[in-house]
């Protein structure tokens, strides 16, 4: 059961990560380089009060969090592993936070799936998808970058984990 976001708390981005690396150790947010997750990363950053970025190999993980290049995906796991990869993800999450997260998840299909699974296990507030609904790479770089603040405060994010 997804339970109502409380008063004050933190919307956390859940960015998903992308087939197409650097091909050497780089920090989240710069091992992945496809446009999608570009312009996700960047919609994050903008709009939320926190971002992460989740992987099928390393779970939830800080943007600065220097992470080695790995060839694993989701759509490798059966429904029941890619549920049991969302509760795992998203209580790796949770101890970062006072006030538990309004998630909003900006990932393909199966990861969506799998983190709101994750959010409703924690019974966490239902996640936002601004992605749901919209089909395609490209159509959802459009939308994200349509919808990303030009002006928005980048300054005062919090990043969990990082020191």
């Amino acid at each position: 059961m997804f339970t109502e976001k409380k008063p004050g708390a933190p919307r956390v981005a859940l960015v998903g990560c992308s087939a197409s690396k650097q091909k050497h150790p780089a920090p989240a947010r710069e091992l992945y380089t496809s446009a999608l997750f570009r312009a996700a990363y960047d919609y994050a950053e903008r709009t939320c009060d926190a971002v992460l970025i989740v992987s099928a190999f390393y779970g939830a993980v800080a943007p600065n969090a220097v992470l080695r290049p790995y060839d694993r995906s989701l759509r490798l796991y059966n429904k029941r592993e890619r549920e049991d990869w969302g509760v795992r993800t998203v209580g790796q999450l949770l101890p970062s936070f006072e006030l538990p997260p309004q998630l909003v998840i900006l990932a393909g299909t199966l990861y969506t799936s799998a983190l709101a699974h994750g959010a409703h296990w924690y019974n966490l507030p239902r996640p936002e998808e601004p992605l749901r609904g919209i089909a395609g790479c490209g159509q959802r770089v459009n939308w994200l970058r349509a919808n990303t603040p030009a002006n928005a405060n980048r300054t005062d994010k919090r990043t969990p984990g990082d020191a």
